[in-house]
């Protein structure tokens, strides 16, 4: 099984739009690692995530997200799920709760972040 950054010394992750209003929690899994499979699996041109605490998510992965259909969410969960060890249908749930953040951050002109933390 792979560890996942709550594993691997209590690092804390999130996906949040701009203003901070609306957020998902990354999840047991390394969500730098996550983005480059993603941007991978949606067949798009991918650079690494900077190690900065806050980091804007790429616009053609947002992109992505947010005009994903249920067919494309379920290949991309399918893709993805085993490399984190997460059950088919929380990889599936976790992407359409990208896909909503996305789509509510493009539809207020926001930025997609990812912040990652260490617990206090």
């Amino acid at each position: 099984m792979r560890r996942g950054p709550a594993d691997q010394g209590g690092v804390l992750s999130a996906f949040f739009v701009e203003n901070g209003t609306e957020s998902v929690a990354a999840g047991d899994y390394d969500p730098r690692e996550a983005v480059v499979v993603w941007h991978e699996v949606f067949n798009e041109v991918w650079a690494p995530l900077p190690d900065d605490n806050v980091v804007a998510l790429p616009d053609a992965l947002v992109a992505q997200l947010v005009k994903a259909d249920p067919a494309r969410m379920h290949d991309v969960a399918l893709s993805w799920a085993p490399l984190v060890d997460m059950d088919f249908h929380a990889a599936f749930a976790h992407l359409s709760e990208l896909s909503r953040l996305a789509r509510t951050a493009v539809s207020r002109a926001e930025t997609v972040y990812l912040r990652v933390s260490e617990q206090a």
